[in-house]
């Protein structure tokens, strides 16, 4: 084991430059340090007492990687480098501890602890507002507005409704996400059930991100009175059954699972 250990720091030493980075982005104010968390809950989830030293075969992956990330490092950007580091000591950690170099949930944590969401708001901003104004039109006609998407905006009648950037569900993605992840993890479910976990939490994230458009574009109309308040309110409200949703699938996944053991 004193050779794992001895790897373990000479990757962190190897990666100090993507350690500078993350301090950087974290501070920067451009991110939430929401990934702190999941770096936490990472640690947190891991095995304990068991010791499982590194095999050969997996230094020389390592090492392979190493060598590339340095060979590729003018052309790659900081994000991918970091990510590329941080997944290294995730298999290091994971194998010491679990003995498997890829544990799938221990894998998302641990790029769920990137400091990403500026970036994922720039990338995915805009298609996740589209989805939200497709999602609301419906929602919206069935409570008898003649609601129309165009773009990411609502058009209801003569009024004009934008799907702005806050309304995006960028942070309600990375949290439910997030939470699918961990209790994945702390359930012990299987890669295939993980996998499922979080396509399940996606659409239960967009579904509830839809729904809260739907209700703050009825605020916006007055046709639900309330004081000012309420429209901070109902974005965060909305999010409670969203978590539930999420909680309830991975215990049903669970469930199934237990289910399959017993019968295997």
């Amino acid at each position: 084991m004193g050779r794992s250990y001895l790897i373990l720091l000479l990757q962190l030493l190897a990666s100090w430059h993507a350690w500078s980075w993350y301090a950087r982005r974290v501070r920067d104010g451009s991110d939430e340090p929401w990934g702190l968390l999941a770096l936490v809950a990472m640690v947190m989830l891991l095995p304990r007492g068991a010791r499982h030293p590194l095999r050969n075969v997996e230094l020389g992956v390592l090492a392979g990687v190493n060598v590339a990330l340095v060979l590729a490092y003018p052309w790659l950007t900081p994000l991918i480098r970091a990510t590329v580091c941080v997944l290294c000591l995730t298999a290091i950690v994971s194998r010491m501890t679990s003995g498997r170099a890829f544990h799938l949930g221990t894998w998302l944590l641990a790029l769920l602890s990137m400091p990403v969401l500026a970036t994922v708001q720039f990338y995915l901003g805009y298609p996740l507002r589209l989805t939200a104004a497709a999602l609301a039109a419906p929602m919206l006609r069935s409570l008898g507005l003649p609601a129309v998407r165009e773009g990411v905006q609502l058009v209801i009648g003569s009024e004009v409704i934008l799907v702005d950037v806050p309304c995006s569900g960028a942070r309600m993605l990375w949290v439910g996400l997030f939470l699918a992840v961990t209790l994945a993890c702390m359930l012990r479910l299987g890669a295939v059930r993980t996998l499922l976990a979080c396509a399940l939490g996606l659409g239960a994230i967009l579904f509830g991100n839809a729904l809260r458009v739907s209700a703050l574009t009825l605020l916006e109309r007055r046709q639900v009175p309330g004081p000012p308040w309420l429209h901070d309110g109902v974005g965060v409200s909305s999010f409670i059954p969203v978590c539930l949703l999420i909680a309830a699938i991975c215990l049903w996944l669970h469930g199934r699972q237990r289910v399959s053991e017993a019968h295997g």
